[in-house]
């Protein structure tokens, strides 16, 4: 026979927020006005230039531009340029509390709470997903080493900066076992060469697994919004209570490029 005694309510510090992700490893820029409503920029980095070898100076020493020339040159006429439009729209992430049982103001210190821990996670998916509906170049399938060196070759050449690679967390992990992927020594990770690493949440794990490269990953953050729910009557005469909603806007901004390849792990290379 057993006795079933009441337990007592103790109060336990909450764990620490996994930083993994867009939201650990992205630029994250505080919003400003109206920036929530969608945000553009212009960058250079992704700018091309050109080679000139049939050089000649003018007599103040000066170079000649070959488009004042009658006869076009070896290296054809200079090709000029325009500054690549980044632009972003927004997007929000949320959770509640459903809990009858505390104080309201409780249940919205609670929906704040779990907001912090689930909001990584839906940042992850979203970008995740607009990486795939905005690719411009896919490589195939490949290993995951070949992965990473296809991607240095193709960042060195459309992007002026350090590229951003992004893969899932156990493929960053497999990489890692590889010694693909380094930490950077700033929290973060990052290949040999310096091109940033982002492990982001993975909702259909797997062997096969989608893998990104792109420009500068930054992401305009709005504040957390608390409101209430009001209390709703259904049409079949149930009533929901009201609840405590949180919020937050995200705004994501990449710059240049979306490169895809479709990964694996590939066991068989041994990490040498």
């Amino acid at each position: 026979m057993s006795i079933q005694a009441a337990k007592k309510y103790i109060e336990i510090p909450a764990p620490v927020v996994n930083q993994n992700g867009y939201l650990g490893h992205a630029n994250i820029i505080p919003a400003g006005d109206h920036d929530l409503l969608g945000a553009e920029y212009v960058t250079n980095a992704c700018a091309e230039g050109g080679l000139w070898t049939e050089l000649c100076y003018s007599v103040d020493q000066q170079l000649c531009d070959p488009q004042t020339t009658p006869i076009p040159p070896v290296d054809g006429y200079k090709e000029f340029g325009k500054p690549e439009l980044v632009e972003g729209e927004p997007f929000a992430v949320y959770d509640g509390n459903d809990c009858g049982l505390v104080a309201l103001e409780d249940a919205m210190a609670g929906a704040e709470e779990r907001l912090s821990f689930s909001e990584g996670r839906q940042v992850d998916e979203y970008i995740s997903g607009w990486l795939e509906a905005n690719t411009d170049q896919d490589l195939g399938e490949l290993s995951i080493r070949e992965t990473i060196m296809v991607m240095e070759d193709v960042a060195s050449v459309l992007y002026g900066s350090y590229g951003v690679i992004h893969m899932h967390r156990s493929m960053a992990a497999c990489a890692r076992s590889q010694k693909l992927v380094f930490e950077d020594g700033a929290g973060g990770y990052e290949t040999f060469l310096g091109t940033k690493v982002i492990p982001v949440a993975n909702n259909t794990p797997g062997g096969i697994q989608d893998v990104y490269l792109t420009g500068r990953v930054s992401l305009i953050q709005g504040d957390v919004l608390s409101q209430v729910v009001p209390e709703v009557n259904r049409p079949d005469g149930t009533c929901d209570p009201q609840r405590a909603l949180a919020e937050r806007i995200y705004v994501p901004l990449v710059e240049c490029m979306v490169v895809h390849a479709t990964a694996t792990c590939d066991p068989t290379i041994p990490a040498t």
